[in-house]
C-alpha cells in the first residue's frame, strides 16, 4: 500500500510537470460527426470535468480489440467516477468507414462507451495519432497527459486515473452527470443466431456444429437447420457442467475429435470438450487468464 501510495505521489508530480511544460489542451471533439451509443452527440461540456480516456481504434484491428478487456474493466472500476471512455472510430480502410459495419462492430464486440466516427482522419490528425489503438488520456481540465500506443497499458493508465482523481479529490470542476447513453444493442432486436462466429459440418452424423458466439452457447442441427440441441446456458461465463448449466464466453473454433467436440472458448482463453455420450462440457486446458509468451533470445 506504501508503495501504490508513493508511486500516486509520483504521477502527481509527473503530471504537474507535464501541464507545466507542454500544456497542450485538448481538440473538442466535433457533435456534427456522426456519434453511436449516445441519445445525441456529445458536446465539449458533456466531458468538461471529466477524466476522458480517448480510444482511437477500427474495427478490422486485432490489437484493437484486445484492448477492448482493458477498456472495459477501467469503466466498471470508475462507474461512479467522473470518468469517460470515449472511442474515436478512425477507419485505415474504405469499408471501415461505413456508419452502418462500425455499429455492427460496436453490437459485436459488445462496446457499451460512446463512438464518434472520425471523417478523413480529422480528430486523428488533430491529437497527432500515428498507430491503432492509441489512448489519449485527458484530464478534467482538458489538458492533455498522456499518449500510450499499442497493448498492455491498464496498469499504467489505472494508476494515472487514480492520481488525477486524488489531485482534484473535492474540486467543484468535477462532473459526475452521466453521459447520455443510447447503447446500440438498446435499439436492435436479437436474433437467435448473435454474430455466429463458426460452423462444422460432420458427414458421420450428417448433423451441424454452430458457434453461436455472442449468445456464448453451442448449437447443434441438422442439415435442414433444425435446432437439435443447446449446449450451454447463454450467459457469458466459465464454467464446466451438463449441456443446460455449462458456460461459454465468446466460443469461436470447432473440431471434432474421436467423436468429440472441441471448442476455442475465446475469450476464456481454454479448450472446452463436448461429450455427447454423456451430455457435459470439460475443460482441458486454460485457466480463464490471458497467457504470455516472452521469448529470450540471445547469448547471456
Amino acid at each position: 500500500m506504501k508503495s501504490q501510495t508513493a508511486d500516486i505521489k509520483v504521477l502527481q508530480s509527473h503530471i504537474q510537470e507535464i501541464r507545466q511544460r507542454l500544456a497542450i489542451k485538448a481538440p473538442p471533439l466535433p457533435s456534427s460527426f456522426h456519434w453511436l451509443n449516445v441519445a445525441r452527440p456529445l458536446r465539449e461540456n458533456d466531458l468538461k470535468g471529466k477524466i476522458v480516456l480517448l480510444d482511437f481504434w477500427t474495427y478490422c484491428c486485432i490489437n484493437c480489440m484486445h484492448i477492448l478487456p482493458d477498456l472495459h474493466r477501467l469503466e466498471e472500476k470508475y462507474k461512479n467516477a467522473p470518468f469517460a471512455v470515449i472511442g474515436v472510430h478512425s477507419a485505415k480502410f474504405t469499408n471501415e468507414q461505413d456508419v452502418e459495419n462500425i455499429r455492427q462492430a460496436i453490437l459485436r464486440y459488445h462496446i457499451k462507451h460512446p463512438v464518434v466516427v472520425d471523417e478523413n482522419y480529422t480528430i486523428w490528425q488533430q491529437y497527432g495519432v500515428r498507430a491503432w489503438p492509441t489512448l489519449v488520456l485527458i484530464d478534467p481540465e482538458g489538458y492533455i497527459i498522456g499518449y500510450f500506443s499499442g497493448e498492455g497499458h491498464f496498469d499504467n493508465i489505472d494508476k494515472y486515473i487514480q492520481a488525477l482523481l486524488n489531485e482534484y479529490e473535492g474540486h467543484e470542476i468535477l462532473n459526475t452527470s452521466p453521459l447520455p447513453l443510447q447503447l446500440e444493442s438498446q435499439r436492435t432486436t436479437k436474433n437467435w443466431l448473435h454474430f455466429p462466429g463458426k460452423i462444422l459440418a460432420d458427414p458421420k452424423r450428417n448433423i451441424l456444429y454452430i458457434s453461436d458466439s455472442n449468445n456464448n452457447r453451442i448449437l447443434v442441427a441438422d442439415t435442414s437447420g433444425v435446432i437439435t440441441t443447446i449446449i450451454g446456458d447463454g450467459r457469458a461465463g466459465f464454467r464446466d457442467g451438463n449441456f443446460a448449466t455449462a458456460q461459454f464466453r465468446n466460443p469461436q473454433g470447432l473440431a471434432i475429435y474421436k467423436g468429440k467436440l472441441l471448442v476455442a472458448d475465446t475469450d476464456n482463453h481454454a479448450v472446452r470438450v463436448i461429450d455427447f455420450k454423456n451430455q457435459t462440457v470439460t475443460t482441458i486446458a486454460g485457466t480463464g487468464e490471458k497467457g504470455y509468451f516472452h521469448q529470450v533470445s540471445g547469448k547471456a
